[in-house]
């Protein structure tokens, strides 16, 4: 950046350079003519009387010096004094600095940055149209992208890490939370029906029971599970289920195998009336619902769960890092490929381009409502911090090359004019 700069200051000295170069060549030939009617006055008035027509030259040549020397007189005062004298009305330019200023800021305020000019400008230019038209080339795309990496790299490590995990595991067990799980599983059930598929999940329930009572370390919890639900005191009934509970799994793992091979055995038919069922308590069972929405509750509050999703962000930053390493990395092609087809859009979609011109235009017209008070402010404060010397020699540069002209019409006009009135003198005399 300090770089550029340099360059633009350097590009502007040059420019400074060069207006100087051709205001001093401009005021060389204004100055050149008034020397040339002087000589010309000079050899008119010696040979005045040799021949009629030196007259005709000296009323030309002292008529040029004239005009010369008020236009010199007119476009100095601009500037500054005359020859150093503080003469009434001039240096008008230094003079009237903070009215300039201004002036020239209610100018600009009142007469460039409206409402109606900005938006016409914007129009004629079509912005979306253009912007479309250079994201749609893959080399202006490449371009645009290749700034992301180095950025999102920096970006991701000038960010407080701690607050970033909390803000992602605050967002996603609040986006959990207001998830329907009841109505969201009841729909899914339904969409399985839908299909004709309800048998799929019979066979997904007859897989995991038949493996859940396979397992000999579930074989306690089942007999615990089966004591708890006979609910006796007895120990005699208590030590034959004890005993019975090997047959019993056995038993019911034929079962569930039968079950299972056999397609038109009726409690698949069972199994999925229960499915069917289920999906509407689901949908429709406040009780069901509410269990549902305490155990979701209690879920995301555990400290297993809110570790879990706490570490969402130290895993999507170093996936994110890991990426920008690569040879390839994949997030600037992604937005490359982004920029390509957003490009495309805005040129193939009237509706599109259109809409996003409009969009344009009216943020400008919100802009030029809450900030051209400020656009003239802005001008006349810079040009409040210009010394008047400074002013001075600015516009001098700018505009003077121009006003040297009014010096050499003045010499012309004023040669001229005097040729009329003494062509005039000569014809009533």
């Amino acid at each position: 950046m300090e770089h550029e700069v340099d360059i633009i200051r350097q590009l502007d000295d040059q420019e400074e350079v060069l207006q100087r170069a051709r205001l001093r060549t401009m005021q060389l030939v204004a100055v050149g003519l008034l020397l040339l009617a002087a000589l010309l006055f000079a050899l008119a008035r010696w040979q005045r009387h040799a021949h009629p027509a030196w007259g005709y030259l000296e009323a030309f040549s002292e008529a040029a010096m004239i005009g010369a020397i008020a236009d010199w007189f007119a476009v100095v005062a601009l500037f500054r004094h005359p020859l150093g004298i503080p003469l009434w009305h001039t240096a008008i330019i230094p003079n009237s600095k903070e009215r300039i200023g201004k002036s020239l800021g209610k100018f600009v305020e009142n007469h460039f940055i409206t409402e109606a000019a900005i938006n016409a400008r914007l129009r004629e230019v079509d912005i979306a149209g253009k912007a479309g038209r250079y994201m749609q080339v893959p080399a202006n795309a490449a371009r645009l992208s290749q700034w992301t990496g180095p950025a999102l790299e920096k970006l991701l490590h000038a960010l407080d890490q701690d607050k970033m995990r909390r803000m992602v595991c605050d967002t996603a067990t609040r986006e959990l939370a207001r998830l329907d799980l009841a109505s969201l599983a009841g729909d899914c059930i339904d969409a399985l029906i839908a299909e004709d598929q309800p048998q799929h999940l019979v066979d997904l329930l007859l897989d995991q029971l038949g493996e859940y009572l396979s397992h000999e370390e579930n074989h306690e919890t089942i007999g615990n599970m089966v004591q708890s639900a006979v609910n006796t005191d007895s120990s005699v009934v208590e030590y034959a289920l004890h005993k019975a509970m090997p047959r019993l799994i056995r038993s019911t793992i034929r079962k569930v195998a039968d079950v299972r091979v056999d397609r038109n055995h009726p409690l698949r038919a069972r199994l999925g009336a229960w499915i069917a069922e289920s999906a509407l308590r689901l949908k429709a069972d406040p009780q069901w619902q509410d269990a549902i929405g305490r155990y979701q509750h209690d879920a995301l509050a555990s400290d297993k769960i809110q570790h879990m999703l706490a570490g969402l962000w130290d895993a999507l930053r170093a996936r994110v890092l890991a990426d920008l390493h690569t040879d390839n990395p994949g997030v600037p092609a992604g937005v490359q490929k982004l920029v390509e087809k957003a490009g495309h859009m805005l040129t193939e979609n009237d509706d599109l381009r259109a809409g996003l011109n409009r969009l344009l235009e009216a943020g400008s017209a919100q802009l030029v409502r809450n900030y051209r008070g400020e656009v003239g402010l802005f001008i006349e404060t810079q040009l409040a911090r210009w010394t008047r010397d400074e002013m001075s020699k600015r516009i001098e540069l700018a505009i003077g090359r121009d006003l040297q002209f009014i010096r050499i019409n003045g010499t012309v006009v004023g040669g001229l004019a005097g040729v009329v009135i003494h062509v005039i003198l000569q014809v009533t005399s």
